[in-house]
């Protein structure tokens, strides 16, 4: 398999933006209040045109606090295959490079903002990644999943899901820093 031949594609559901019952609302941790319409949008990476690996996951910002404007736009960018600092999240983890949030910033090679301090976040917190769902730390106990796929900017799937794509993509001879195609649309 041609990793040349190799490329992601996002499709998120218009409903995954209604991540709150009421938007107006606060955010909140309690009970499923930032998330509604959790893990809906399909990613799946092919090989020619063909899907080789899919799931289900969250792309739009939904965790509470977060600047849900860091939600990826749709377009066209890069996954860096396997070449990001995990800090709290286990597994493997890859960088979202080359994309443009909501507030129009563009995403560096190293899958952070390239405008230090937006909003008064430092840079090496501001990073795009995807990974899944099983923390470090809280919410949620090491090693357990979160109670819902909550998202500040990331693409998250789940444990399962994203064991299976490093094991594809590892199969397929990608090697940690490859970037990927991406295209995210809007269904």
């Amino acid at each position: 398999m041609s990793v040349g031949k190799l490329t992601f594609l996002v499709e998120r559901k218009k409903s995954s933006y209604r991540f709150k019952a009421d938007m107006t609302a606060p955010d909140s941790w309690e009970g499923d209040h930032n998330a509604q319409h959790n893990m809906e949008d399909h990613l799946s990476l092919q090989y020619m045109g063909h899907p080789i690996w899919e799931a289900w996951g969250q792309t739009v910002a939904n965790m509470p606090g977060a600047r849900h404007t860091d939600t990826i736009i749709p377009g066209d960018f890069h996954i860096k295959w396997d070449l990001i600092d995990r800090r709290a999240f286990k597994g493997p983890i890859h960088g979202i490079v080359g994309a443009t949030d909501q507030d129009g910033q563009t995403i560096s090679e190293e899958s952070v903002e390239t405008v230090p301090g937006k909003d008064g976040a430092p840079t090496d917190w501001a990073r795009w990644i995807f990974g899944h769902s099983t923390r470090k730390n809280a919410p949620a106990p090491d090693g357990e999943l979160t109670r819902h796929a909550w998202s500040a900017g990331c693409f998250i799937v789940s444990p399962g899901a994203q064991d299976d794509l490093f094991d594809l993509g590892s199969k397929a001879g990608l090697q940690s820093g490859d970037l990927i195609p991406c295209k995210l649309v809007e269904v």
